[in-house]
């Protein structure tokens, strides 16, 4: 239990039928920011509504900044989708000054929970912006009707909270450590509780019962946790997002974001060797596949972004991690292969 808890969170509703009542209490005009497949399934609820529509095509600084300079009357913005759609609606109430609600469709990602957007710019990921929202409204019944896999790609920005921490001790005992960054053991806690919020519910998880949606966006809302510890991602994320930005950056794939983030958990683990045996037996429990071949890599291409992210994360301002001074072998990344085939024997 940590002696001086951190706050966290934004407002957030939970129930069943929640989209359908934007109308009445949404200051409108309205703008409603959301994908094309998801407004064919949702537009029904807004029937008889003040609104506009922006469907998203781009996370491109330059595109959203063109079109948030477009919007005309305008009173508030709703985020309907997944997180390309929540940081985009995100973008343009911090752009226009707007108010914000958001309606998640998926957990794929810690976006809903975030005040940053994560957009594009010139092709690289960037964290900008600053929007709070009135309130988040999380309908069980619609996330239950998405894709299996979509919300458990979600595990993977939680139980990166254990592979943020091992590096944060690492860097802390080896003198590479940030001195705006020292290692606060109530941060590093709380994570590990929201780690073990994931391992103690996997089976809710996987069925995505309301307990299990309880405990994914409980461990999501600790995202607002960068935030609120004055920017620190030390307690967050770590050698298991640094193999996802090495594999998206040799590859030029897009990713389903757990899934990267879900292998360079194990990864992260191993390297560690803490903890990798129930991160893994917790990621294949709940049913997020993070082989390469899950996600179209081959293992060529997996085993080039491992033994070459110690080389490329030494090129980027990222803090301190096991992933910059250790180069990955070959007995390593066949050891790793070994692991996840044992995980997902069911599946072959």
């Amino acid at each position: 239990m940590c002696k001086r808890c951190l706050d966290y969170g934004f407002p957030t509703v939970m129930g069943r039928g929640l989209f359908g009542e934007f109308k009445n209490f949404i200051n409108p005009p309205f703008l409603i920011v959301t994908m094309p497949d998801l407004w064919e399934m949702f537009a029904h609820e807004f029937e008889g509504a003040d609104y506009q529509l922006y469907l998203t095509d781009s996370i491109e600084q330059a595109d959203l900044d063109r079109d948030a300079a477009g919007l005309k009357d305008i009173r508030a913005i709703i985020g309907l989708g997944g997180g390309q759609a929540l940081d985009v609606a995100k973008w343009f109430a911090w752009r226009r000054n707007l108010s914000l609600f958001q309606a998640p469709t998926a957990l794929s990602v810690n976006a809903v929970y975030s005040h940053r957007s994560g957009v594009r710019d010139g092709g690289k990921v960037i964290y900008r912006g600053y929007a709070v929202p009135e309130c988040i409204f999380i309908d069980y019944d619609v996330l239950r009707a998405a894709p299996r896999h979509l919300n458990w790609s979600g595990i993977g920005d939680i139980l990166c909270f254990r592979t943020g921490v091992l590096d944060w001790q690492y860097a802390r005992d080896n003198g590479k450590i940030e001195a705006k960054w020292p290692f606060d053991q109530d941060l590093a806690d709380q994570s590990l509780s929201k780690v073990r919020g994931i391992i103690d519910n996997i089976d809710g998880i996987r069925s995505m019962t309301d307990q299990g949606i309880d405990a994914l966006v409980d461990g999501l809302k600790w995202g607002t946790s960068f935030q609120g510890s004055g920017w620190c991602p030390r307690h967050i994320e770590g050698t298991d997002h640094f193999l996802f930005y090495t594999l998206e950056k040799q590859t030029g794939k897009k990713f389903l974001h757990g899934q990267p983030v879900g292998l360079g958990i194990v990864v992260g683990t191993m390297l560690h060797e803490t903890d990798a045996d129930e991160m893994l037996d917790t990621i294949a429990g709940i049913g997020l596949d993070v082989r390469p071949e899950a996600m179209g890599l081959t293992w060529d291409q997996a085993t080039e972004g491992l033994t070459g992210m110690r080389a490329y994360v030494n090129t980027l301002p990222l803090w301190h991690s096991m992933a910059h001074d250790v180069t990955i072998s070959p007995a390593f990344v066949s050891d790793l292969r070994k692991r996840l085939d044992k995980a997902y024997a069911h599946r072959n």
